[in-house]
């Protein structure tokens, strides 16, 4: 594929996000999709053989924009706390401000089914991200076997994904996260 088609084919890519956050997978079509690209119908099957196709390039756009996101979001702040809320802050905000409530399950359910490899890929970069900041978290104090650094990133990291498919608003999932990361930091904190 040469540069111009890989800029296109990500260009669609890109323009499709939207609309699978606003109409969800079922009622996304590629007419939406060429529409939001702005291009034709058969410009976008030129890149794409169907919806499920764009579908697995859209999850692997967002994901690894979502890991960059989170690294750079990991790497500021004073606290374990603020670096936290942060790096979980980002997939949230991602998904509170891209995806409508009502397609939030339904979309996390086709990513399963559509493109389990590329989540699967993505999960673990960004659990990665997560478990750096812990483990790199001197106002904690050293992790033990009793809640190793990765069982602890993966627990905030799910606690967060229950929040960001709960119908809340945004700014109440952002307070449930700082509820949550608070709540972590002081019990891992006490238990050192």
């Amino acid at each position: 594929m040469s540069s111009r088609s890989a800029v296109t084919k990500d260009a669609i890519a890109a323009a499709a996000a939207p609309v699978f956050g606003r109409y969800g997978y079922r009622k996304t079509t590629m007419d939406l999709i060429a529409q939001a690209a702005g291009v034709s119908r058969p410009a976008v099957y030129q890149y794409f053989d169907g919806k499920a196709a764009v579908y697995r390039a859209v999850a692997a756009r967002v994901g690894d924009e979502t890991v960059r996101a989170a690294e750079a979001a990991a790497a500021h702040g004073a606290t374990t706390a603020e670096r936290l809320r942060s790096a979980l802050g980002v997939k949230l905000d991602f998904v509170a401000g891209t995806v409508e409530a009502d397609y939030r399950n339904e979309l996390a359910l086709e990513a399963g089914s559509i493109a389990a490899d590329v989540i699967a890929e993505t999960e673990a970069r960004y659990a990665a991200v997560v478990e750096a900041v812990l483990a790199s978290a001197d106002d904690l104090g050293p992790f033990d076997e009793s809640m190793p650094t990765a069982d602890a990133a993966a627990l905030l990291i799910d606690a967060m994904i229950g929040i960001a498919r709960s119908r809340a608003t945004h700014d109440q999932m952002r307070e449930r996260l700082r509820q949550l990361v608070d709540l972590a930091v002081r019990g891992l904190s006490a238990g050192r």
